[in-house]
C-alpha cells in the first residue's frame, strides 16, 4: 500500500505521501501504469460531462485540464524544458541548464501549444466509447513507457525529482506491463496500435536525450509521457 501512495504523490498532486516514499522504502514505480489507468478513466468523466455540456471540443478540453490539475502540470512542464534543451543548438552542459531553467524559451511555448492542440483534436474526434478506451490506454501505456526509461536510461543529474525513480528493475517491467494490460482490453485492436505507436514515441525521446545529454532526467521523463500519450490518442483516431 504504501508503494501504490509513493507512486501516486510521485505522478499526481493527490496528497497521499511524499514524492520520495517513506524512508528506506522504494518508490513504486511498478504501479505506474495502474495510476495511469486511473488518471484516464477521471480524464474520461470529465470528457463525458463536458461534451454533455457544449460538444466533444469542450468535452476534450475537459479531460486535458483534468489530467494537468490532476498532475500538477508536471509531465507538461517536462515536455517543454525538453523541447526548449534539445531543439536548441548547443553543448550538452548549456542544454541541461536550459532545462533546469524554469523560464520557458520559444521551442517549450510553441511544444506545448502544439502537443495540446494535437491531443484536443485527436479526443474531439473520437466517440464517447472510443474516448474512454482511448484515454484509459494512454494513461497506462505512457506510464509505462516512462517506467521503461526509467529502468533504460541513465540519469544525468546528480540531483533532482526524478533521481527518486531511476535504478534497475527488471521486475518492476514485468508487473508493470501486467498492471498495465487491463487498460488493452477494452479495444484491443486499436490498443495493439497504440503499444506500437506508443514504442516509437519513447524511443524517439530516449534516443534524442541519450544522443544530446548521454541519458536522462525528471523533463525527459515528462516528454516520455507526453508524446507517448498523444500517440496512443492518435492509434485510436485510426480507422481499423
Amino acid at each position: 500500500m504504501n508503494t501504490v501512495r509513493s507512486a501516486l504523490a510521485f505522478l499526481t498532486v493527490l496528497p497521499v505521501a511524499t514524492r520520495e516514499g517513506a524512508p528506506g522504502e522504494r518508490l513504486g514505480r511498478a504501479v505506474f501504469p495502474a495510476v495511469g489507468l486511473l488518471l484516464g478513466l477521471v480524464a474520461w468523466v470529465a470528457l463525458w460531462l463536458g461534451s454533455l455540456l457544449a460538444g466533444p471540443l469542450f468535452g476534450a478540453v475537459a479531460a486535458l485540464a483534468t489530467l494537468a490539475l490532476l498532475t500538477g502540470g508536471l509531465h507538461l512542464d517536462g515536455f517543454a524544458d525538453f523541447a526548449d534543451g534539445m531543439l536548441v543548438v548547443a553543448s550538452r552542459e548549456r542544454r541541461l541548464e536550459i532545462m533546469r531553467d524554469p523560464r520557458l524559451g520559444a521551442f517549450g511555448v510553441i511544444g506545448i501549444v502544439l502537443l495540446l492542440l494535437a491531443d484536443a483534436a485527436l479526443l474531439g474526434r473520437l466517440s464517447t466509447h472510443v474516448a474512454l478506451s482511448a484515454l484509459v490506454a494512454a494513461g497506462a501505456l505512457s506510464r509505462l513507457a516512462m517506467l521503461v526509461v526509467l529502468v533504460a536510461l541513465p540519469y544525468v543529474r546528480p540531483e533532482g525529482l526524478g533521481r527518486a525513480a531511476v535504478g534497475s528493475g527488471g521486475r518492476d517491467l514485468v508487473l508493470g506491463a501486467l498492471l498495465a494490460a487491463p487498460a488493452l482490453l477494452l479495444d484491443w485492436r486499436h490498443a495493439a496500435l497504440g503499444l506500437v505507436f506508443a514504442a516509437a514515441a519513447a524511443a524517439s525521446v530516449a534516443l534524442l536525450a541519450q544522443k544530446r545529454i548521454g541519458g536522462a532526467t525528471g523533463d525527459v521523463y515528462g516528454a516520455v509521457a507526453e508524446t507517448t500519450q498523444l500517440a496512443v490518442l492518435l492509434a485510436f483516431a485510426v480507422p481499423l
